[in-house]
């Protein structure tokens, strides 16, 4: 039990300081690129993510340690900020979005005009641990009352017991901690999206601004769908109580895909309906395992029966679901022990299993037994379901997780990196940005002392790694247009420091080189 404490308090807590590397949304480019050169002060400046976003503050520290809060306007995945006219040299762009999961990221970048400067202050993300342990605890509360309560709400008003009594009051017990945990989620989403610290939990700008981003339609969903669920449970009137129970385990599927990892993924329509499907399917799943104790206890075969029947179907849809969604999320398949997405998903993969072999022993053994002996076989039963609703709950634990651990598919994007390299006679921007099981794609920008396009006939690009034994590995660039030059499918095979080199032909009888330490991303 301690083991699996530290555990949880590791991956919710995490580093103490963070950068965007470590959020949901990643930045793809920067105009101008981290580390650039400009002759003179950019008209805009623009930052491309991987998927939409709204800004939340934007800073621009200049040399001499004025801030600036330029106008920023986002559309889609693209943020403009319309700077003043800015002086001569090192200046700091400070920025932070919230991204359409819902999840804020933030970051900086410095980009020089004329002449390099000693940078006033290049702004980190710093992460607050007390803030995280509560966004955890209200999501769990929230899975609980939805998955335990809403669910069995809905097993109760169309599979149960006629006498509804006996499991009642127990599930409002589940329901009533999400109800109080969903608006106060908002609150601490806020927190999270303005970096602000647990202690600013009454400041209105922090409820506004969690009510604005993605997440708050799913905490008002979440809100109607334990409202409904708490109607059925306190109805008499059958109707209603299935009516109300079907309604909110609706609203169980759709809050649970208006925001998240998954539900931003394109192509929307088939991880949307994934992650609805699965969530309806945890909750039918769930939702039946307190009931289901009630039942046997009282010697109810019906419920049993019923259940038996129908959750090979949930089942089949809960795995087929689950699939998409992993092979969505997952970049490659070490994955799963390289990233702290993965590993949550590998011990919910192993709780999974768990569950799945108790609900064989239930569905083909204990099951059957039941039905034969009647209360005579009821404890082992009992046993058997009790093991599954825990585990079940530390699924709902491990889930609540992944929102501090963004999935690797998000993080092949964040690993984005820019070099900028300096010569007497030639300077390169170069962009490294991981594609998807294809290696890197890098693109370079030849420039002259002037920050003009140089024009060249060929290009090769080396790297070497001489501390770990790795001789320059060659690759020629194919010319892109207008200066840039393009190589595709380049492998890292290990991150450090690497010595990378520039062969630039210019004229037949010319030769330029570029040369420099640079620290590199693996990219397998």
């Amino acid at each position: 039990m301690r083991l699996a404490l530290a555990f949880l308090f590791a991956l919710i807590a995490g580093p103490v300081s963070s950068s965007g590397a470590l959020a949901h949304a990643s930045l793809v480019r920067a105009d101008p690129p981290d580390g650039a050169m400009l002759a003179s002060s950019p008209a805009v400046l623009k930052l491309t993510f991987n998927e939409p976003v709204s800004p939340l503050v934007m800073r621009l520290i200049g040399p001499d340690g004025a801030v600036i809060a330029p106008a920023a306007a986002a559309e889609n995945n693209v943020v403009t900020l319309t700077p003043p006219q800015l002086r001569q040299g090192t200046h700091v762009l400070s920025w932070r979005v919230v991204s359409a999961d819902g999840h804020p990221v933030g970051g900086s970048l410095l980009f020089s005009i004329g002449v390099r400067t000693e940078p006033v202050e290049r702004t980190e993300v710093t992460v607050n641990p007390a803030l995280r342990v509560a966004l955890w605890a209200a999501k769990v509360a929230i899975y609980i009352g939805l998955f335990v309560g809403v669910g069995g709400a809905f097993f109760g008003a169309w599979l149960g017991s006629a006498d509804r009594g006996r499991t009642r009051w127990l599930l409002l017990a589940f329901l009533v901690p999400g109800l109080i945990a969903t608006p106060i989620s908002l609150g601490l989403q806020g927190l999270d999206a303005l970096d602000l610290p647990l202690s600013a939990i009454g400041q209105a700008t922090a409820w506004q601004t969690g009510q604005a981003t993605a997440y708050g339609g799913t905490a008002v969903m979440a809100e109607l769908a334990l409202i409904a669920g708490s109607v059925a449970l306190a109805v008499n009137s059958w109707s209603i109580a299935r009516g109300a129970s079907l309604l909110g385990l609706l609203g169980v599927g759709l809050a649970l895909s208006l925001s998240g990892h998954a539900g931003t993924v394109e192509p929307r329509l088939l991880t949307r309906s994934a992650v609805f499907l699965h969530g309806v399917s945890v909750a039918f799943w769930i939702g039946a395992l307190l009931p289901l104790v009630c039942a046997l206890r009282a010697g109810d075969r019906g419920p049993i029966a019923r259940f038996s029947r129908l959750i090979p179907l949930a089942l089949a849809v809960l795995v087929g679901t689950g699939t998409i969604l992993a092979v969505v999320q997952l970049d490659r398949i070490d994955a799963l022990w390289t990233t702290r997405y993965g590993v949550v998903l590998a011990f919910k993969l192993c709780a999974i299993a768990l569950l799945l072999a108790l609900a064989a022993v239930n569905r083909f053994v204990l099951t059957s037994r039941f039905a034969a002996q009647g209360a005579a076989a009821a404890p082992p039963f009992v046993a058997s379901v009790r093991t599954e609703f825990a585990l079940a709950l530390g699924i709902l634990a491990l889930v609540g997780l992944w929102r501090f651990t963004p999935p690797p598919r998000a993080l092949a994007v964040a690993e984005h990196t820019s070099i900028h390299v300096h010569g007497e006679r030639a300077m390169a921007q170069i962009e490294i940005t991981p594609v998807r099981a294809r290696g890197a794609s890098v693109s370079v920008l030849l420039l002259d002392p002037e920050l003009r396009p140089l024009a060249a006939k060929e290009l090769t690009l080396a790297f070497a790694n001489p501390a770990v034994g790795i001789e320059p590995v060659r690759r020629n660039a194919a010319f892109d247009g207008d200066a840039n030059w393009r190589i595709e499918d380049v492998r890292i095979p290990i991150g450090g420091r690497w010595r990378l080199r520039l062969d630039i032909l210019v004229s037949d009888y010319e030769k330029l080189i570029l040369e420099d330490e640079v620290e590199l991303r693996r990219v397998p």
